[in-house]
C-alpha cells in the first residue's frame, strides 16, 4: 500500500460534510483539546499509518438527506443536502477547513428513539462483515440504551433502505470521494461497484432527512483489506478489521471525526477515556499507544450526546465518593489492566469518571472495575481490567450505599478506613463500617 491511501479506521464520528450545521460545544461530544497529537505505535503494521504531511480524514464520510439513495446502473451519487433546523450564522454555514473538533461540522444531534436495523447487501458482506457489525452493535446498545439489531439476510443491492436501518457491503475500490484533498464538502461524493474508485478506502454515510436527525445511513467496505477467503489481509489484523469497520459504521450512525486541524495525527482526546477514541481521522487512525493490540472505544460521550437527543434514559456516569468525601480512583490515571483501585481527592479528572452500565459493570477509561481472578477472599484486589462479560465485573449498588461484588456478595471497602490518598480499595465482608459506603451518580 503506498502512502496515499487513506484508511477510515477508527469508529465513531458523525458522517459530515454539510458544514453548515449546528455547532455544539467541545464538552458535548466529551473530547478536550490536549495540545498533543497521536503517537505512532511502536512496532505497529504499516499499512494503517500514512506518510502523507496532511490528513485525508475528511475523505471517508459524508451527511445528505435521502433515505432511499439507490444505486444506477452500478453508481450511487449524493446531491440532496440535510434539511436545516433554526437559521445557522453565516460562520457556521462556511465551508472551511476544521479547525478544533472535528465533530463539530456535523448537524446531528439525536438519533431515532426508535434505534436502527444493521443489514447487508448481499451474502458476501453479510459473511465477512457480520462479526464485525455485531461486536460494534453490541457496543452501541450498552452505550446509548437504544436498539441496535443486526440482520444478517441479504436485502440485494438494489434495495431501497428505509429509515432506520444501516446498510453495509463489501465492495472492489467502491468509494469515489470529492474532488479536491481534504474537501470538507460532501457534493459530489459516489459510490461505484465497478471497481473504479478509491484504492485502499472504505466509506461510510449519514442519511438526514428529518433536521439534526440520523433517520438512516449506510457503508462500503473495500475488499482490497481482506484476503480471498473472506478474512483480513495480514496487514490489517482482526483488531484493525474491528475498528475499521467501527469507523465505518460511526460514519453512518452520526458520528464524525474528533481531528482539530489537517494535520497528521492532530487528534483529540476522550474526557471520559483519556485516549484517541476511533473517531479519530483515517490517517494515523489508530495510531494510539496500543495500537494492533485492542479494539478502541467508540466516542462514548460523543454517542451519549446522541442518545439523549432520541430522550434515551442513558446509564449514569460521574464520580464516586467514599469516606472523608474523597473519590474512587483510578492509581495513576493509567488505564492498564491490573492498575489498582484507590481512594483520592475528587479533581474532576477521567481516573474518577465512572460509567454505571445496566450490566453491572462501573466503566472508566473503557475499562471495567474487576475483582481480581474473581476471587472472594477478604482483602482482594481491585483493579481496572478489558471489560469481559464475566462474573468479576458484575457489581451492585445496595440500599445502604455499598458497592456489592455479585459473584462474592463482598464489598468495596477503603483499606484500614484511612482517608489518605492512595488507600487501597479492597473486596472485603459487607459489615456497618462507613469505609464501605460510596455515593454513586444517578
Amino acid at each position: 500500500m503506498t502512502g496515499k491511501h487513506r484508511i477510515s479506521m477508527v469508529a465513531a464520528a458523525a458522517a459530515v460534510a454539510i458544514v453548515g450545521s449546528l455547532q455544539l460545544s467541545p464538552t458535548a461530544f466529551g473530547t478536550e483539546d490536549t495540545g498533543e497529537t497521536a503517537p505512532p505505535a511502536a512496532g505497529a503494521p504499516d499499512s494503517p499509518g500514512s506518510i502523507d504531511a496532511h490528513d485525508s480524514h475528511a475523505e471517508d464520510s459524508a451527511t445528505h438527506g435521502s433515505d432511499g439513495t439507490v444505486f444506477r446502473d452500478g453508481v450511487m451519487s449524493f446531491g440532496t443536502e440535510p434539511p436545516k433546523a433554526a437559521a445557522r450564522s453565516a460562520a457556521a454555514a462556511a465551508p472551511t477547513p476544521p479547525s478544533g473538533e472535528g465533530w463539530k461540522l456535523s448537524g446531528a444531534t439525536k438519533w431515532l428513539q426508535t434505534g436502527y436495523t444493521i443489514r447487508f447487501y448481499d451474502q458476501k458482506s453479510a459473511d465477512w462483515l457480520a462479526p464485525y457489525v455485531q461486536a460494534s452493535a453490541a457496543d452501541l446498545r450498552r452505550i446509548t440504551n437504544l436498539p441496535v439489531s443486526v440482520d444478517t439476510r441479504p436485502v440485494g443491492w438494489d434495495y431501497v433502505r428505509p429509515k432506520g436501518e444501516v446498510v453495509v457491503g463489501v465492495a472492489h475500490r467502491p468509494c469515489v470521494p470529492p474532488a479536491g484533498e481534504g474537501s470538507m464538502g460532501s457534493t459530489g461524493w459516489k459510490v461505484v461497484r465497478d471497481g473504479s474508485g478509491t484504492a485502499n478506502l472504505s466509506c461510510g454515510f449519514t442519511s438526514s432527512s428529518v433536521a439534526e436527525t440520523v433517520t438512516s445511513g449506510h457503508a462500503y467496505i473495500d475488499d482490497e483489506f481482506f484476503t480471498a477467503a473472506g478474512k483480513p489481509t495480514a496487514a490489517m489484523g482482526e483488531t484493525y478489521m474491528r475498528n475499521h469497520v467501527s469507523h465505518e459504521l460511526g460514519h453512518t450512525l452520526g458520528l464524525t471525526h474528533a481531528n482539530r486541524s489537517l494535520d497528521k495525527g492532530d487528534c483529540v482526546k476522550g474526557t471520559d477515556s483519556g485516549q484517541f477514541p476511533v473517531m479519530c481521522s483515517p490517517t494515523y487512525a489508530y495510531q494510539d499507544k496500543r495500537a494492533g493490540t485492542y479494539v478502541q472505544q467508540f466516542d462514548v460521550q460523543g454517542l451519549r450526546r446522541l442518545a439523549a437527543g432520541a430522550g434515551a434514559a442513558l446509564s449514569p456516569q460521574g464520580r464516586v465518593t467514599g469516606i472523608g468525601s474523597k473519590c474512587l480512583d483510578v492509581k495513576g490515571g493509567k488505564a492498564a489492566n491490573g492498575t489498582q483501585i484507590q481512594l483520592y481527592t475528587c479533581n474532576g479528572s477521567a481516573a474518577q469518571s465512572w460509567i454505571l452500565g445496566k450490566d453491572g459493570t462501573f466503566r472508566a477509561f473503557g475499562k471495567c472495575l474487576d475483582n481480581a481472578r474473581n476471587a472472594s477472599t477478604n482483602g482482594n484486589k481491585i483493579s481496572l481490567y478489558d471489560c469481559n462479560g464475566t462474573a468479576a465485573q458484575r457489581w451492585s449498588v445496595n440500599a445502604k450505599g455499598q458497592i456489592v461484588h455479585v459473584a462474592s456478595g463482598k464489598v468495596l471497602d477503603v483499606t484500614g478506613g484511612a482517608t489518605a490518598n492512595g488507600t487501597v480499595v479492597q473486596l472485603y465482608t459487607a459489615n456497618t463500617n462507613k469505609r464501605q459506603v460510596w455515593v454513586t451518580p444517578k
